[in-house]
């Protein structure tokens, strides 16, 4: 990917303008059981795209990362015949289960991969295009739901993560924040 990018920057550079879509996948921003390396290339695709795309857009270049739930494709279809070639007999269960979901769910994958060509020639026409297009019902909700709590989770910890500051006076302490919290409330 990050030679495709490379090699066609320069053309895009002297044109000022062109488009980079980075196909990244749910996996990008929820991680998948028994499959970390795959979601760990997909969310390495989502902070290339995300950095490249302040990068470039100075010069009329867009980038946008898609990110597509389950599609009816044949990326499924090699699971029932593939043998598990996991050393350590903890995991096997894991992915074994993992193994029959996919076996179970292929066929029926609600994404329609030429609807999603479509939307994403869509998004592109828009007068502004979003920065990341997910794909797909079910790839919305999961990753709609991933994000609610990933930053519900943040903010329950910010007492913590701003007691790691050098005090100052114009910023509040852990204390001061939980203080103010606590008189919203009551």
């Amino acid at each position: 990917m990050l030679s495709v990018i490379r090699a066609a920057l320069p053309g895009m550079r002297a044109r000022r303008s062109g488009w980079i879509i980075n196909m990244s996948a749910v996996a990008g921003l929820r991680g998948v059981n028994g499959f970390g390396y795959y979601s760990a290339t997909k969310y390495a695709i989502e902070a290339v795209t995300e950095v490249l795309r302040e990068e470039v857009a100075p010069l009329g270049i867009r980038v946008m990362a898609v990110e597509p739930g389950a599609f009816r494709t044949r990326a499924y279809a090699g699971f029932a015949d593939e043998p598990i070639q996991e050393t350590i007999a903890e995991y096997w269960p894991m992915l074994e289960d993992v193994r029959a979901a996919m076996v179970d769910q292929d066929g029926k994958q609600p994404g329609d991969p030429q609807r999603g060509v479509r939307t994403v020639i869509a998004a592109m026409a828009q007068e502004s295009p979003p920065r990341r297009l997910v794909l797909g019902s079910d790839g919305f909700d999961v990753v709609v739901a991933t994000l609610e709590n990933t930053l519900a989770e943040i903010r329950a910890s910010e007492p913590l993560s701003r007691g790691a500051d050098f005090p100052s006076a114009s910023q509040p302490t852990a204390d001061a924040v939980r203080h103010e919290r606590h008189q919203a409330q009551v």
